[in-house]
């Protein structure tokens, strides 16, 4: 879009300005949801689920990580498995605990392709022994 004004100046002379906008539309960023839930069914016998397993981003979106209400873990870890090439400034670890999700941000610029990462927790029901579990899904930006 270009405006333009026209301006009678001392004298007698026109002066114009012209003003340019670029029309640029701002980026979108989405926050894209890691859904991670726990189930102690007896010692070392833990089902997880994280949902999804293989996140997909597109550049500039955001990661978070919720603990599912219903989750026999309080807390969670999120680490990147190589620390060089992780899509985020931050390279964790990302804590979260229920209803305090954990959040990567700001990606780098460029990023593409797949990267590892760990979700650590302890599961913990009733009067069996905690069971740690790591599990290893992935983040996949297009």
């Amino acid at each position: 879009m270009r405006t333009a004004r026209w301006t009678l100046g001392v004298g007698g002379i026109l002066l114009a300005a012209a003003v340019v906008v670029a029309a640029r539309p701002w980026p979108s960023r989405a926050t894209v949801q890691v859904t991670v839930s726990a189930r102690c069914a007896g010692p070392n016998s833990t089902e997880v689920t994280v949902s999804p397993w293989n996140v997909r981003l597109q550049q500039d979106d955001e990661i978070e990580w919720v603990i599912a209400a219903n989750a026999n873990s309080d807390n969670i870890s999120v680490t990147p498995k190589a620390t060089s090439g992780w899509p985020f400034p931050s390279r964790g670890p990302f804590n979260a605990a229920k209803g305090q999700p954990a959040r990567a941000n700001r990606m780098r610029p460029n990023s593409r392709g797949g990267y590892k990462y760990n979700i650590q927790l302890v599961c913990q029901a009733g009067n069996n022994p905690p069971d740690t579990v790591i599990i290893d899904p992935d983040v996949i930006v297009n």
